[in-house]
């Protein structure tokens, strides 16, 4: 099946529910899209996170096989890449076979086609394109967030930097966790380079909470869905970026 995406003006009539949303905590990676379902994750965990989320992936209104989702061109216009629940996308069959969760192979399939336009993902990531199944596989976590949200992420440290970890970051880090301990309200990512945590290299996590009075951090791998605490300056010496929004930052631009 061959889908028609274009840019369109939208009236979001049928948004995606918080139930929906909230699957994206339960939901397991089985592809290199780790950066794509935890900006998603850590999106649902802010109230205006939600509220693009809703605003961005939607139930057709005219046809409820459909899941409309919206990303923003290069040049910043919003285009509609309407994907079906109940056929399958030519040259997608694997990921229909794998990942059952509708909205997210949704956006997996609309991140696809949408580097197939435009060939947006930094250089680095699309090298490693031929070695992966598809093109949505491979990316950073800014990149992503700045086409579903259109707005650049408002904390971004070292995610393209050469740094091996944040140990010579520690300072603006540690600006950064404190800021976490005293408001909750944030979505932030947090990824590997060439070091390993859980055996992995170049993967992000859902930074899920920061506690300076026991001196840990909690991350959250979508592959099982696996929480681990550990001590700051452990993660500190493995982690080499952290890239996200508090809720403020991703509050409307007109009220």
């Amino acid at each position: 099946m061959k889908c028609n995406f274009n840019s369109v003006n939208i009236g979001f009539k049928a948004a995606i529910t918080d139930k929906e949303i909230d699957s994206f905590k339960t939901t397991q990676q089985h592809f290199s899209d780790c950066y794509i379902m935890t900006s998603l994750e850590s999106l649902s965990h802010t109230e205006n996170g939600r509220r693009i989320l809703k605003k961005h992936i939607e139930h057709d209104d005219k046809n409820p096989m459909l899941i409309n989702c919206y990303l923003y061109t290069p040049t910043g216009l919003l285009e509609k890449y309407p994907i079906p629940t109940n056929a399958v996308v030519r040259g997608y069959e694997k990921l229909y076979e794998t990942q059952d969760n509708e909205i997210i192979r949704s956006m997996d399939i609309s991140v696809g086609e949408y580097e197939k336009r435009y060939k947006a993902k930094p250089w680095i990531c699309r090298f490693t394109d031929d070695f992966k199944t598809y093109t949505f596989e491979n990316g950073i976590p800014s990149h992503f967030m700045e086409i579903l949200t259109g707005r650049e992420p408002t904390v971004n440290i070292a995610e393209t930097d050469f740094n091996i970890d944040l140990t010579s970051k520690k300072d603006e880090v540690m600006e950064l966790f404190k800021r976490m301990d005293k408001d909750k309200n944030y979505s932030l990512v947090i990824g590997t380079g060439i070091k390993m945590l859980d055996g992995r290299t170049w993967h992000v996590y859902v930074l899920e909470d920061v506690d300076l009075n026991n001196n840990t951090i909690t991350v959250k791998n979508k592959r099982g869905n696996i929480t681990k605490t550990m001590n700051i300056d452990t993660a500190l010496n493995t982690f080499k970026f952290i890239v996200g929004y508090f809720n403020e930052d991703l509050k409307p631009k007109f009220q």
